[in-house]
């Protein structure tokens, strides 16, 4: 077993550690159930109220990296949540416990990594992620503390 293990890209045996892996989780958004193809579908769609069509677009998405990007463009940064940006952090911890309570498979999966460190480890992504060689790595935190929790 590796000491660290990085992930990022859509390839690789660590692929299912990403937010964007396709394992999909099932979420109650004001106060209705539904469920996101990924744990990025969910993340970028809580940008949005669930009545918004810009949430129902980002739902119907194949790809959870167009997700991504379609949020960065000019009418989807305006009139989203007015509390996302302080929530924005929770609310990708909350997409990756049910990720990983929801389907048992990637759960093994992430006990599979034993006591590896695990980094997220895209090039631009240095609050979620590690970033160039710098970063805060919080979703390789939460998931090496969802992995210490499932392991017991």
């Amino acid at each position: 077993m590796p000491k660290e293990i990085r992930f990022c890209q859509p390839i690789g045996e660590y692929y299912f550690l990403s937010p964007l892996s396709a394992h999909p989780i099932k979420m109650v958004v004001d106060g209705q159930e539904y469920v996101f193809p990924s744990v990025e579908h969910y993340y970028q769609a809580m940008k949005f109220y669930a009545s918004d069509k810009r949430f129902e677009t980002i739902m119907g998405l194949k790809n959870p990296d167009d997700a991504r990007l379609l949020t960065k463009t000019p009418e989807y940064k305006i009139n989203r949540r007015p509390d996302f940006d302080k929530n924005k952090f929770d609310i990708m911890e909350q997409g990756l416990y049910a990720k990983f309570a929801q389907n048992p498979d990637a759960a093994e999966l992430l006990k599979s990594t034993g006591d590896a460190i695990l980094i997220k480890s895209c090039p631009s992504c240095y609050k979620c992620g590690f970033g160039e060689g710098s970063g805060m790595n919080r979703i390789g935190k939460v998931l090496m503390q969802i992995r210490s929790e499932i392991q017991k």
